[in-house]
């Protein structure tokens, strides 16, 4: 994944193989995520940087980390229904 909170400025995210602390770090996810379904995690990681996982992975999975800008385009443009699976 490769989100820029503006069209032309780079990406201010990295992916880290296995988190930076994964068995440290509150994960948390939706409320209404069900107990079979895999849903994306989230983990605030200090400095304005928060942790995105895939909950079926645990603490297994790639983390995506993004910072405080891009969350929040990433998190617009969902609530905006502009990632919506068509």
């Amino acid at each position: 994944m490769h989100m820029a909170a503006a069209d032309t400025e780079p990406s201010k995210s990295y992916t880290h193989p296995a988190g930076p602390d994964s068995k440290r770090d509150r994960w948390r996810k939706s409320r209404f995520c069900g107990a079979t379904s895999g849903c994306l995690e989230v983990s605030a990681l200090g400095t304005g940087m928060t942790g995105v996982r895939d909950s079926v992975l645990d603490d297994s999975s790639p983390v995506i980390i993004l910072d405080r800008d891009v969350m929040a385009s990433f998190l617009g443009r969902i609530k905006a229904g502009q990632l919506d699976l068509r």
